[in-house]
């Protein structure tokens, strides 16, 4: 598949991406010629759907492409490295199929991305032009990267074959630096909205100070940080979507076994990375009260309140496929069935946990019930605030985890001395986090908002995370040079535990969507927040049912480019076993 030489790729990188720019740019004048000039206030409108649902739909687009080229470079070239010093042609291999997919993904993520290079200068001109005077430095070195970020990905693809041996090093190196590109333009698009959102740097009628305190926002490294961890776990998501769809459509046992592993470790890392998501979604969380704490109430106790909810359904679906995923898996390992017996007491655990967390606080109510019963349901009410949430939340992680722990050590049997202390160990440090994780919860009822927020909050999370590395820690100590009962029986697993994985991927997506619209809508009618208003007719909130419409919509047209994606993968693989096709 990969015949194209090394040196011609960065030919290839360079006249793809300086087309896309040259279009983009091109397009931009003729339209600024053509189309009337823009309203008093610097708008034009887009036909029929309105200019803010068109941005809203590419803006989405583009992230998503764009969370994807991100995030999957991380894992592959990590990939990469173990099977270079394991000397693991396995591990190559599917660091080689990560590679392929972000590769022919960048194609996408370009065109997606010059259609919004057009649509906000000319839709939103005066927007641009403040954004442009502030952050405009910022857009350059934007460019600047993007080029080079293009050049490394293609050659770091097209010379796989070539650096192999004692040039596996350099090729690594190379894959490093494709990472540390992909993180700096994270950082600049962070700048941006940072700025949109919590802005700084400028006097109160937009002024420019001093630009780096304008970069430098609030939310700058909070929301690069959440960006980071969400591109992985989006990333290895769309992957293990990929290995389900080529598991589904297998021609033999051999692909079925590589397709069921692929799926396997893409999804592994995919919730790996997301035990992490909720401790700095906590920390995006407490910047944006910091800067604006009516800012905070709107987007978590005000208008927005119920999409939080909606979050949770969508988070505790995702929970469901992955634990689904998990226990079904325990049928291709050898001894797995000895921890059929835990299936039912995760899936209870699992099942309250979801029904706390999807608890309004407050529900739709008729004046005869209100005064019947007051404001809130007098039991299910306790359940809607954040006290009860960030419970479940730890508590139905701790069992997802708990359902990746015993599969992992379902065909080993420890074979050091101290195996039981072991056991009683991990015994005590799952129940004993899980008891404080709920008294913590219960306590935070009795207590200020302001202490359960910054100190009993944290605590929470922090028992979580101390005791996964410790109980990660012990595992490895303790199953070190274990017993094997036998290896998995890679390929050997039913086709519903393949749409699980396409579950959480869909799932996932979905949810990117709107906790996107979230973000944006928590600005309300500014374009930046208390500095530049929006002034156009889209000025207003929509209703959370349009949202979610409009959020399905963008994700039904994400998994439709994502299908012609899997499916030009596919065909070239086909033309390049018969002779040799180029990509």
């Amino acid at each position: 598949m990969a015949d194209v030489s090394p040196s011609k790729s960065l030919i290839k990188g360079v006249i793809k991406l300086t087309l896309f720019l040259g279009i983009g740019f091109a397009v931009l004048f003729i339209l600024n010629k053509v189309l009337a000039a823009p309203t008093e206030d610097g708008y034009r409108f887009f036909p029929v759907i309105g200019s803010r649902v068109w941005v809203w739909v590419i803006a989405q687009l583009h992230l998503n492409f764009a969370a994807f080229v991100l995030g999957v470079p991380i894992f592959a070239v990590s990939m990469e490295f173990i099977g270079w010093r394991r000397n693991d042609e396995r591990l190559d291999r599917i660091a080689y199929d990560f590679t392929k997919l972000f590769t022919l993904a960048y194609t996408l993520t370009a065109a997606v991305g010059t259609i919004l290079l057009i649509s906000l200068p000319v839709l939103y001109p005066k927007f641009i032009d403040h954004l442009m005077k502030i952050l405009g430095p910022t857009w350059w070195v934007y460019v600047v990267v993007m080029y080079v970020e293009t050049l490394v990905c293609y050659y770091y693809f097209y010379s796989w074959k070539q650096m192999k041996g004692n040039k596996k090093g350099k090729h690594v190196a190379l894959g490093g630096l494709l990472n540390i590109m992909g993180m700096t333009m994270l950082l600049i698009t962070s700048a941006w909205v940072g700025y949109m959102t919590t802005p700084g740097g400028v006097s109160d009628t937009g002024e420019l100070i001093n630009r780096w305190h304008a970069i430098k926002t609030y939310m700058w490294i909070p929301l690069s940080l959440h960006r980071l961890v969400a591109n992985v776990v989006f990333g290895a998501g769309i992957a293990a979507a990929y290995a389900a769809y080529r598991f589904i459509t297998a021609e033999n046992d051999e692909q079925r076994a590589y397709y069921d592993w692929m799926g396997y470790t893409s999804a592994m890392i995919s919730i790996g990375f997301s035990l992490i998501l909720p401790g700095v979604g906590y920390m995006l969380g407490v910047e944006i009260y910091t800067f604006n704490e009516q800012m905070g109430i709107q987007l978590m106790g005000g208008f927005f309140a119920w999409l939080w909810v909606m979050q949770a359904i969508l988070i505790g679906a995702i929970l469901m496929f992955v634990n689904y995923y998990l226990w079904i898996s325990l049928n291709k390992m050898p001894g797995g069935e000895r921890y059929f017996k835990y299936v039912k007491f995760l899936f209870i655990v699992n099942l309250l946990s979801y029904a706390v967390w999807l608890t309004p606080h407050s529900i739709a109510l008729s004046l005869e019930e209100a005064r019947r019963m007051g404001a809130y349901h007098p039991v299910l009410g306790s359940l809607g605030v954040m006290a009860s949430k960030n419970t479940a939340v730890v508590v139905s992680y701790m069992a997802t985890f708990l359902s990746f722990t015993i599969f992992k050590i379902s065909n080993k049997e420890p074979v050091v001395s101290w195996a039981k202390l072991g056991h009683a160990i991990r015994a005590f440090v799952i129940v004993g986090s899980t008891v404080a994780a709920i008294a913590i919860g219960i306590y935070s009822y009795m207590v200020t908002s302001a202490v359960r927020v910054k100190i009993l909050s944290p605590i929470q999370f922090g028992i979580f995370f101390l005791s996964i590395i410790i109980l990660f820690v012990l595992d490895s100590m303790m199953y070190k040079g274990a017993k094997i009962i036998g290896e998995p029986k890679w390929g050997k697993m039913p086709e519903r535990s393949q749409y699980a994985l396409i579950g959480i991927t869909v799932t996932f997506t979905w949810l990117m969507a709107m906790m996107g619209y979230m973000r944006s809508g928590g600005r309300q009618f500014w374009h930046v927040y208390g500095i530049m208003k929006d002034t156009s007719p889209d000025a207003y909130l929509p209703t959370h049912g349009y949202a979610a419409v409009v959020s399905s919509i963008v994700t039904v047209i994400f998994f439709a480019l994502i299908g012609l994606l899997f499916w030009s993968i596919m065909k070239l693989e086909k033309a390049s076993e018969k002779g040799g096709a180029k990509t």
